[in-house]
């Protein structure tokens, strides 16, 4: 295929997707496309670095929270154990991070940044600024109060799932 036939099939996908979107009359289906595109976005933009959403996930984090348990990343909802024990291990090799016994709780391990994690926070905190770039484009400031609100509350109820 040539240039000018591989451009015509990526118009012709995209004008099947826009379509399909509008056609969407479930919430269930928006989020679920959703999601399935923002995980592409981060295993595209994330492949550079040799890390999936996971490690993405812990790191933004320990941006966050340095020096958190293990359990406490996995209570938080986005992980379970064995997902967050098998990505921490990986961050370890890569010396991005490391794992320390807690003084006071010898069973409790904490998670800090390596100085190779501590040089991937901009780096990070660009994809993520970027891709809510992307999916907040067209909104006014007084839509993306409401979205965020929305969101929230979506997400809350998906808790109780």
């Amino acid at each position: 295929m040539n240039d000018v036939d591989l451009l015509r099939v990526k118009i012709m996908n995209e004008e099947t997707t826009i379509k399909w979107i509008e056609d969407i009359d479930t919430v269930d289906k928006m989020i679920s496309f959703t999601y399935s595109s923002v995980q592409k976005n981060f295993e595209e933009e994330l492949a550079q670095y040799r890390m999936g959403w996971v490690h993405y996930a812990i790191l933004m984090s320990l941006f966050d929270h340095e020096g958190c348990s293990q359990e406490s990343l996995a209570r938080s909802g986005e992980f379970n154990k064995t997902m967050i024990t098998r990505s921490i291990l990986r961050l370890e090799e890569e010396d991005i991070i490391y794992r320390k016994i807690d003084l006071d709780d010898k069973r409790v391990k904490r998670l800090y940044l390596a100085k190779k994690g501590k040089k991937l926070r901009y780096k990070m905190e660009k994809i993520r600024l970027e891709l809510n770039i992307l999916l907040l484009k067209g909104f006014d400031s007084e839509e993306l109060a409401s979205v965020t609100e929305i969101m929230r509350k979506i997400a809350l109820n998906a808790s109780r799932l």
